[in-house]
């Protein structure tokens, strides 16, 4: 597996345990919250690709 390939699966992978903590603790999760955390936490991220993990995890139509 490439570099690349390797550093977007972690990355999806990190932004998919930040929508399972909101969605436990929150009850719903928003995409921008996601992204805002996200960020904040020093990942570089796009509101697209969170949605695209959200829709994976069944927590975004």
């Amino acid at each position: 597996m490439s570099v690349r390939s390797r550093a977007t699966r972690e990355r999806k992978a990190r932004i998919a345990r930040i929508a399972r903590h909101l969605s436990r603790e929150a009850g719903s999760v928003r995409c921008l919250d996601v992204v805002e955390i996200a960020v904040g936490c020093g990942m570089k991220t796009s509101p697209a690709e969170v949605k695209t993990v959200l829709a994976r995890l069944r927590l975004h139509r």
